[in-house]
């Protein structure tokens, strides 16, 4: 009899050991599948690291006339990289030089020319102020003579000789006074072409500017302090203004832009800590921070735009842009490693 209640209850014991290992088991897939699905919500492979890319431009077309760098080297701002043969730039600024002499000689010309007008109608002015001082006597010798002649004390040869006197300084002062208001008309004609001549001379100084401006252009510098991409130009090659001729990556500003599915933004703010791995160096874990969210999705940001309005809709989950920060006590040998556009996989603490 007791030996069959200690098979029972050793038979009872098994099954609660086996049912509450099961349970253990469960409990254990359950949190496992959990914080699995947890992670994969707040992570994303589709995250790249990006660096601060400075274009090297052109400025001026032309043959290119010497390259001082190589593939991927390091410059320094201010360094030469590039000359453009700069023969045709220096006789347009030669000629602009010209340009500007001839106008300074013509507003000297046209201003001596207006002194010389001016100093006539000054010397008329006075002139015709002596002219009417004679005048205003002959005019009353004239009435005198007149008088006298009523009264027979004077001849009429007498008075017809006063008369002519008067009669010639009247006509005299009448044709200085159309001089004078003649000369003043072309002083203030001379002081327009002195204005012509002097925005003719600014226009010179401004077309040697640009022409000084174009010649500098055909040195082409460092504008940052990085590294250089491929080298694509050889000397003797022709290149137009604007035209990209390298590229200067800064090598001490990088980041990682990670684009999350618009479903897993849900809980994620700026401050998070992210844990980062970086495909090209195997093992090796980085973190940071989430810096900022993009206003608008990367389809948004595309060339074309996707429209909806028309054809078949066919609903697909877009991506947010989220740039994160890397840590500043991140090892210097782990950054130097890092490259725009290697590839990552980031989580979201």
């Amino acid at each position: 009899m007791k030996n069959h209640q200690r098979q029972a209850m050793n038979k009872t014991t098994i099954i609660f050991r086996l049912f509450m290992g099961l349970l253990a088991i469960v409990v254990l897939i359950l949190t496992g599948v959990y914080f699995l699905n947890f992670d994969q919500g707040r992570s994303t492979d589709d995250a790249q690291v990006q660096q601060l890319l400075t274009p090297v431009n052109a400025r001026v077309g032309g043959y290119i006339k010497r390259v001082y760098f190589k593939e991927f080297q390091w410059v320094n701002k201010g360094d030469t990289l590039v000359v453009i043969d700069d023969t045709d730039y220096r006789a347009q600024k030669e000629l602009a030089q010209a340009a500007l002499m001839d106008a300074e000689a013509g507003k000297k010309v046209t201003v001596s020319g207006v002194n010389t007008l001016a100093n006539g109608v000054a010397v008329s002015a006075a002139r015709t102020a002596e002219v009417k001082a004679k005048l205003w006597n002959a005019e009353k010798n004239f009435k005198r003579y007149a008088t006298l002649l009523e009264k027979e004390s004077v001849t009429q040869q007498q008075f017809d000789q006063v008369k002519s006197d008067y009669q010639a300084l009247k006509a005299q002062v009448e044709t200085l006074e159309r001089a004078r208001v003649g000369s003043t008309l072309t002083v203030q004609e001379g002081n327009g072409r002195v204005l012509v001549n002097q925005a003719a001379l600014k226009r010179a100084q401004v077309q040697l500017n640009i022409a000084s401006i174009n010649l500098g252009y055909t040195v082409i510098t460092a504008a940052c302090d990085g590294y250089l991409g491929r080298k694509t130009i050889t000397e003797g090659q022709l290149v137009q203004a604007g035209q990209q001729l390298n590229t200067i990556i800064d090598n001490e500003n990088k980041w990682i832009t990670a684009n999350f599915k618009e479903r897993q933004l849900s809980g994620i703010k700026v401050g998070q800590k992210v844990k980062i791995s970086i495909d090209g160096i195997p093992g090796t874990i980085i973190w940071g921070r989430i810096g900022a969210f993009a206003s608008a999705t990367g389809a948004v940001y595309s060339m074309v735009p996707v429209d909806n309005a028309t054809g078949n809709f066919v609903k697909i989950q877009q991506r947010i842009p989220v740039r994160i920060e890397i840590e500043r006590n991140t090892s210097a040998g782990i950054l130097s490693q890092l490259r725009a556009g290697m590839n990552a996989v980031v989580t979201v603490q």
